[in-house]
């Protein structure tokens, strides 16, 4: 399920970002069979088709709604607010129902980078069915992310990024790029509150300290020097999102630019025969892998279509 949702997401956010475009005149002649709307629609529809999973490789039902599930579902609405299949959000919504009921076990906390992700699906749902349920749901675990929680052995350490102004779920892994700046972004487009996406600006750039390279690409985390393609990939989504919602004015938005332009100017010297990326970025004997690829995709289709 992870593998299979990670490339779900991603090429859900190419999708997104493919269909938006060919309204337009650059990009029309796509082959018979892959026209984005068809592919995003299969691939939604594809992910309504299963229970709730467990990660890849583990066989006994899930304890909670993973990270890579969330991901998916945040990626298929995402797609639902681009094309307007009211269909399809009634699928989506649907299944949300059955975790304030019949699967609330599920249900996720927002104790852990990877699960206060999941924020994003009830703030998305929010912007699109206005039922305010699911404001509170979802600004819920993106504000309890910047508070300090209860009953923690941690306090010290969660303490100490909390007043550097970081949330306390900082670990300082490439993922949290995406997790993080997702579920922000998302409360500031749902409240209009700017504190929300300045969180995440500024948590953005501590990362680029912590773990960007010279070259632009970044590090799995400060102990594990390479340049892992997915990983990779969420950070340039990370960035991409968090340029398309900053305001214009934002103090740290220039640096953001500039450390997403290097990235992309890097990957494009990267690029193998298939024109796609391989799972080690800087390492071409490694195979290709497709989650990181889209990612990639859509952060420069995204650069590009907006100058």
């Amino acid at each position: 399920m992870k593998r299979k949702t990670g490339w779900l997401i991603a090429i859900l956010l190419c999708t997104n970002t493919l269909f938006g475009y060919a309204q337009k005149s650059e990009l029309k002649k796509f082959p018979k069979g892959a026209i984005p709307k068809e592919v995003g629609y299969l691939l939604a529809t594809r992910y309504l088709s299963e229970p709730f999973r467990n990660f890849d490789g583990i066989q006994t039902p899930p304890g909670e709604v993973t990270y890579p599930e969330v991901c998916a579902w945040y990626g298929a609405l995402k797609f639902v607010h681009v094309t307007k299949d009211k269909k399809l959000l009634r699928q989506l919504e649907e299944r949300f129902f059955s975790l304030l009921g019949s699967r609330k076990e599920l249900m996720q906390k927002p104790d852990h980078v990877d699960h206060t992700v999941f924020g994003s699906v009830p703030l998305q749902l929010y912007m699109l069915t206005g039922n305010e349920l699911y404001y509170y749901l979802g600004i819920d675990f993106a504000d309890r992310q910047w508070q300090m929680p209860k009953n923690t052995s941690h306090a010290e350490e969660y303490r100490k990024y909390l007043d550097q102004g970081l949330s306390w779920q900082t670990r300082f892994w490439i993922d949290d790029m995406f997790m993080i700046t997702t579920i922000q972004s998302q409360a500031y487009l749902a409240s209009g509150d700017p504190e929300y996406i300045e969180r995440a600006a500024y948590e953005m750039n501590i990362y680029f300290d912590s773990i960007q390279q010279p070259n632009g690409l970044f590090y799995h985390a400060s102990g594990a020097p390479f340049y892992w393609c997915r990983g990779n990939g969420w950070m340039a989504a990370g960035m991409t999102d968090l340029l398309t919602y900053l305001p214009a004015g934002n103090p740290h938005r220039e640096a953001i630019l500039a450390q997403y332009r290097k990235m992309m100017e890097t990957l494009r010297s990267y690029q193998n025969e298939e024109g796609l990326w391989s799972q080690l970025v800087d390492e071409p004997q490694s195979w290709t892998e497709t989650s990181g690829s889209a990612m990639f995709t859509y952060a420069m289709i995204t650069g590009v279509k907006k100058g």
